[in-house]
């Protein structure tokens, strides 16, 4: 099933970065140009992983998965500055306040800082196999193994960026369900949250990068729902 689950992932997060790409030069909505480059981003990350088993194991697909890595941990902390910006186009008050603003900066700083420390800084990959599906990965389960005398790796533990900028969404997500009558962002970054505690041992990527799909639309669907608003003043 994951064979057909990948490329329809990544064809996903392809009309999500037109439809954000549109968003942004249309109607300068709220966190649109950085959801389009996050979900440029996700469509590599899909697209490598669905052509995993066409290019086969060794160093090329090795080289083309590191920049999945290098994404993941450098360009998501900043879908906090995206949420923001849309909090700040719902009329949240808070959102606005230098505090907030300052504050969120130094939060996607550190974030990205310790997404590099954590999963940059010597990062080894090895192959997976798992449901039709060739990839590197820095976490291998032995569910995962591609061949015999293959060894489990434990990584790094689990991704701290991700779960801030995921929490982030749901504070933003929640105040604007109450404010606007909006639940979408909230139920996106909610499901996030589920599809990410299925355990990848059992299940593979397949449900949490679904999660990624659901999560990003409720982005550009936020984004467009807050377009023709006006920011309040101390836009981010």
């Amino acid at each position: 099933m994951s064979i057909y689950a990948f490329p329809f992932y990544a064809l996903s997060h392809a009309i999500i970065f037109g439809w954000a790409c549109y968003l942004a030069k249309q109607y300068k909505a709220p966190g649109a140009p950085i959801i389009a480059i996050i979900a440029a981003g996700l469509v590599y990350d899909n697209l490598i992983i669905s052509l995993g088993v066409s290019i086969g194991q060794g160093s090329l697909l090795e080289l083309l998965s590191l920049p999945r890595f290098y994404m993941h941990a450098l360009l998501t902390p900043f879908m906090m500055i995206a949420v923001s910006q849309m909090a700040i186009a719902g009329g949240i008050p808070w959102a606005a306040t230098r505090p907030w603003r300052i504050g969120i900066w130094i939060l996607v700083g550190a974030m990205i800082l310790l997404g590099a420390f954590e999963h940059l800084i010597n990062l080894e990959i090895v192959p997976a196999c798992f449901d039709g599906i060739l990839r590197y990965t820095a976490n291998l389960h032995p569910s995962h193994f591609c061949f015999e005398g293959q060894e489990a790796v434990t990584g790094s533990g689990p991704p701290i960026p991700p779960i801030v900028g995921t929490i982030v969404t749901i504070v933003i997500g929640f105040t604007l369900w109450r404010r606007n009558d909006w639940p979408w962002l909230l139920l996106g970054a909610l499901a996030m949250f589920g599809a990410a505690s299925v355990p990848m041992s059992g299940f593979g990527m397949a449900p949490g990068n679904a999660g990624e799909v659901v999560l990003q639309l409720s982005y550009v669907l936020t984004a467009q729902r807050f377009a023709h608003r006006r920011a309040l003043p101390g836009a981010i």
